[in-house]
């Protein structure tokens, strides 16, 4: 678990999941994709997990990167940089008892990026949500009216 968010930042991630090749000399191989390693989302996403394992097995066999490996994911934007800075102080200030106070950051970084995961489904537990609940579908349905952005490899569509 990632609770500081440090991969999120340092790879650029907005949402999860999100699957990051890297190889045994720590140099990544293909960049942030939106992809799943079980089907347990499946019934939700419409998404199965079998193509991207075939990726992941034809990397492990026989070194074959897919075609988007080559993708180069754009920096964060400043409001992206700003929600995360956002968030972070939220984060603190709620592990510090400091409730009330988080509650601003935590808005503002919601009103920042408001579809990204990473902040506003991660906030949800640490505000007394549930991240599989009510709230969760809400973010989820808003995420997919605005055509599933995803920063990183876009997704093919499914056939």
């Amino acid at each position: 678990m990632d609770e500081d968010h440090l991969l999120t930042e340092l790879f650029a991630i907005s949402n999860v999941p999100s699957v990051i090749w890297i190889d045994e000399n720590g140099m990544i191989a293909r960049p942030a994709a939106a992809e799943f390693g079980t089907d347990t989302f499946t019934e939700i996403t419409g998404i199965s997990r079998e193509k991207h394992m075939q990726q992941v097995r034809d990397w492990v066999h026989e070194g074959s990167l897919p075609d988007d490996a080559s993708y180069s994911v754009p920096d964060l934007s400043e409001e992206e940089v700003q929600a995360r800075l956002h968030f972070k102080a939220a984060a603190y200030l709620r592990r510090e008892g400091r409730i009330e106070e988080a509650e601003v950051y935590f808005d503002k970084a919601a009103e920042l990026a408001p579809l990204d995961f990473t902040i506003v489904r991660a906030s949800m537990p640490l505000r007394g949500g549930d991240p599989f609940g009510e709230e969760f579908f809400k973010l989820y349905e808003e995420f997919q009216e605005a055509g599933s952005p995803f920063h990183g490899i876009p997704r093919a569509k499914q056939a």
